[in-house]
Order: C-alpha cells, then sequence, then structure tokens
C-alpha cells in the first residue's frame, strides 16, 4: 500500500482515539471556551462605556492603561449572569476568571498530551464499564497490567488487530520502531500539508513503539455495519420483520441481496457488505447473512461490540444526522463525534475568523483609518455621569 494513503488512513483511528481523550476534551472546552469568553468580554467592554476617552470612535476610546474607568462593570456583571450565571465583586475576579480557564485548558491538553503518549486506550470508558460490569476484578488486573499486556501481546504471545489491513487483519509486530526520531518525530511535524501531525501515523510497528497498549479502534466500514447491526437488534425487538420489511424506496430495509446473491444489511452500508468481522462472521451462512441465526442466534457480546463500533465511528460529520451517515433511521442516534466535530469546527472557525479581524483592526488603528462608530453622536455622551 502506498505509505502515504496508508498514513492518512491511520490519521483518522489516530484521531479517533484522541478525541476520546477525556483531557483532549477538556482542552477543547477550555482553550476554545476562553477565546469565547475573551472576545465577549471585548465587546462587553466597548458598549458599556459611559465616559469619553479620548479617541473619536470607540475603538480608541478604552485604553487598557488608563487609571480611571470607563466602562461599567455593573452592567457588563449583567451581561455575564444573563449568559453564564455568575457574576463577579470587581475587574479583577473578571479577569482572574478569563485567566483561569484558557490555563485550565492549556495544563488538560498538555496532560491528554502525556496521556496519548504513555496510553491510547487507558480512557476509553466505554470498554472498560462493560468488562468491569462483567468481572469485578477487571479493573483492577486491567490498571496493574495495562503497560506489561499491550507491548508484551503485540510482540510475543498473542497479536493485534491492524484495522486498515483490507478488512482488518490480526497479526503479530515483528519489526517494532525504536527510534526516538521517528516516534517523537510525529509530535514535532508541521500539521500543514502532507507533513502529518500526532495523529497521523505511518503503520502499527511506529505505534506500538511509541505507545505502551494496542492500537484498535474500528474502521469507517466496521463502524457502519455495526450501526446497522444494531438497529436491527433493536427494532427486532420491537416487533420488526427484518426479512421483509421495505425502506422508503422499496429495497429491503434491513436485509438485502447483493450483486452476488448474498444476504446483506440494507442501507447505504450495502457499500460495505464484503467487510469480514470477527462480531459478525458467527452470523453469516453459505449465502451470505443466516436470516435464522440474526432472529434466534445474536449472543449478548456481538451486541456490545457492533454498539461501542457504532458510537465510536471514526467519522465526524457537520451536517448528519445519523451518527454514521449510512443508517437508515437517520434521526435516531447522533454519534459523539458529530457532537465533538461540529463545535470544534465552528468554535475553531470563529477563533481563526477573530484572529484576523484583530491584527487587521490593529494595522488599521496603527495607520490611522480604522472604522468605528462615530462618538460625537453616541447617545451615551448625552447623559447625566453616574457620579
Amino acid at each position: 500500500m502506498d505509505d502515504r494513503l496508508q498514513r492518512d488512513r491511520f490519521i483518522f483511528v489516530g484521531f479517533h482515539n484522541w478525541t476520546l481523550n477525556s483531557f483532549h476534551i477538556m482542552g477543547v472546552t477550555g482553550v476554545l471556551g476562553a477565546a469565547l469568553l475573551c472576545t465577549i468580554h471585548g465587546p462587553t467592554v466597548e458598549s458599556t462605556l459611559y465616559e469619553d476617552g479620548d479617541g473619536t470612535n470607540t475603538f480608541r476610546a478604552f485604553n487598557p492603561t488608563q487609571a480611571e474607568e470607563t466602562y461599567s462593570l455593573v452592567i457588563a456583571n449583567r451581561f455575564w449572569s444573563q449568559i453564564f450565571g455568575v457574576a463577579f465583586f470587581n475587574k479583577r475576579w473578571l479577569h482572574f476568571f478569563m485567566l483561569f480557564v484558557p490555563v485550565t485548558g492549556l495544563w488538560m491538553n498538555a496532560l491528554g498530551v502525556v496521556g496519548l503518549a504513555l496510553n491510547l486506550c487507558a480512557y476509553d470508558f466505554v470498554s472498560q464499564e462493560i468488562h468491569a460490569a462483567e468481572d469485578p476484578e477487571f479493573e483492577t488486573f486491567y490498571t496493574k497490567n495495562i503497560l506489561l499486556n499491550g507491548v508484551f501481546k503485540a510482540l510475543y504471545f498473542r497479536e493485534v488487530y491492524d484495522t486498515w489491513a483490507r478488512g482488518g487483519d490480526v497479526r503479530k509486530i515483528t519489526n517494532l520502531t525504536h527510534s526516538p526520531c521517528i516516534i517523537f518525530g510525529y509530535l514535532l511535524k508541521s500539521f500543514f500539508g502532507g507533513e502529518g501531525w500526532i495523529v497521523s501515523v505511518d503503520d502499527m510497528e511506529d505505534i506500538i513503539g511509541g505507545n505502551v497498549c494496542e492500537f484498535y479502534g474500528p474502521t469507517g466500514l466496521e463502524a457502519s455495519q455495526a450501526q446497522a447491526f444494531t438497529f436491527q437488534v433493536r427494532d427486532q425487538r420491537l416487533g420488526a420483520n427484518i426479512g421483509s420489511a421495505q425502506g422508503p424506496t422499496g429495497l429491503g430495509k434491513y436485509l438485502i441481496r447483493s450483486l452476488t446473491g448474498q444476504v446483506i444489511f440494507g442501507g447505504e452500508t450495502i457499500r460495505f457488505w464484503d467487510l469480514r468481522a470477527l462480531w459478525l462472521e458467527p452470523l453469516r451462512g453459505p449465502n451470505g447473512l443466516d436470516l435464522s441465526r440474526l432472529k434466534k442466534d445474536i449472543q449478548s457480546w456481538q451486541e456490545r461490540r457492533s454498539a461501542e463500533y457504532m458510537t465510536h465511528t471514526l467519522l465526524g460529520s457537520l451536517n448528519s444526522l445519523g451518527g454514521v451517515a449510512t443508517e437508515i433511521n437517520v434521526v435516531n442516534y447522533v454519534s459523539p463525534r458529530s457532537w465533538l466535530a461540529t463545535p470544534h469546527f465552528v468554535l475553531g472557525f470563529y477563533l481563526f475568523v477573530g484572529h484576523l479581524w484583530h491584527p487587521g483592526r490593529a494595522r488599521a488603528a496603527a495607520a490611522g483609518f480604522e472604522k468605528g462608530i462615530d462618538r460625537d453622536f453616541e447617545h451615551v455622551l448625552s447623559m447625566t455621569p453616574l457620579n
């Protein structure tokens, strides 16, 4: 496989593990939340000016180093309390809060990078809770042995699941990457162009070499098939006849035949009909999916595995109503990845535009031709001073 293509495919799996890291989520909340707070604070000051400053417009009416306040903290507090339900005794508390949030977010991101470097799976709470519910001793065992179990399993005792091999493959790691230049190079690469970044990994050898836990996660194919299977199980329990139910186009809603005559899952996930996965193969017969097995022989572990793969899908669609876009019921489930992807894009774009606007305004102010509200006719100037 082409190295660039394989690296790009690994980007999605790395992104899957990284975004599910709890420290990363807190970091995003802190940094982008702080950007939002600071952005709100600017118009708060500008819109609550009650005394004339040195400038001829609102951009020059407030100087951060001025001795006297020319804006109303009371009005600003009211503004904040309406949004966040909090108020501050003085401006020092207000500024401390806006400093505390981004600094905390940066620390959370730093801890998240450390956690990612040590263990890609440590924050996968879903599977841990499932195992812990089945075996009370699992949690203690998992915590004590994760470092040794991951590496030795990949190298000597057992094998690891390579999600990006064709259809998925289980293999041993025979040529472990030891070079710190390669491992730490992922952290130092530029994230522009084709260089890749921390979420891009070339091969499984680099992953096991740089992380002490096996690397896993569903492929897009598995996530799509798992979602179709999960909702089929649910609807069947609700009384649906999966063998004869039709979708809006008249084709089979849950099951359909492929061009070769095999029975496969219906809906748009038919494009992934040739998936081979350990959780799905027991339900196949000589002619594809076996209807009798789907009705009578589905095991609980298969339901859990498919549900986990569905909720850990690698896809993050901004306009998809159904998590994995191949779900035929669409409105019944929204993937956490869609929830994460949307604020990532919206807040990130908001932050990006804000950064473009700010240096542009600063340059215009330095050149003396910035645009602002004409303060000669500003209503607040005709009001009686508060003091």
